[in-house]
């Protein structure tokens, strides 16, 4: 399909349906990335540590395997993000970059709050995982209802919930439903939308 010039819905309107709708798929097509690198990243996290906890791989493997996934995963979704973000001014562009910065803000923070409660005493064995997907669910949730976005609203009370439970699945069992469930509903949310757009 050829690329129609860019449009911001919020400033200029497209100047067709056709002109609408081609905004509407080329966006939708690029957010599938989203779900699959992060899909993908969580399984990684999860099978390592589920692999360190069943000896198969040393917990020193593991933590380098979590850091390669985070790494790739904030590249990724960096490159991502920023072409999505071509073309758009106004309104839209300034609320994306809002709502876009809360994410790695609250992911270091998440860190931090579990260094912390570490250097405290608190054991964080199961507080790393949980608290991450308890957080990206509370953004899912919070954003899709912003945009009114179903499928991603499901996910995000989905991973409330995954987040929640998490510290109740018995070691090395929380890492495998991480990756399994976490990372599976990551992917699959993901492939719906894409799923949904290309009718």
């Amino acid at each position: 399909m050829q690329d129609r010039a860019r449009t911001d819905v919020d400033d200029q309107p497209p100047r067709s349906p056709a002109d609408a709708l081609a905004i509407i798929e080329r966006e939708q097509a690029r957010q599938i990335l989203f779900y699959l690198i992060w899909g993908a990243a969580w399984a990684v996290i999860g099978l390592s540590w589920f692999a360190s906890g069943t000896g198969a791989v040393t917990a020193t493997t593991a933590g380098v395997l979590t850091g390669l996934a985070i790494v790739g995963g904030s590249v990724g979704s960096g490159v991502v993000g920023a072409r999505m973000g071509r073309g758009v001014t106004g309104p839209s562009r300034v609320h994306g970059a809002l709502y876009g910065w809360v994410w790695p803000v609250a992911m270091v923070g998440v860190v931090a709050l579990v260094i912390g409660l570490g250097r405290l005493g608190a054991p964080v064995g199961y507080a790393m995982p949980a608290l991450f997907v308890f957080v990206t669910g509370g953004l899912f949730a919070v954003g899709a209802a912003v945009w009114r976005n179903v499928p991603d609203y499901a996910l995000g009370l989905g991973l409330l919930v995954l987040g929640a439970a998490l510290p109740f699945v018995p070691a090395p069992w929380h890492a495998l439903v991480l990756a399994v469930v976490g990372g599976g509903a990551l992917v699959a949310t993901g492939l719906w939308t894409r799923a949904r757009a290309a009718r």
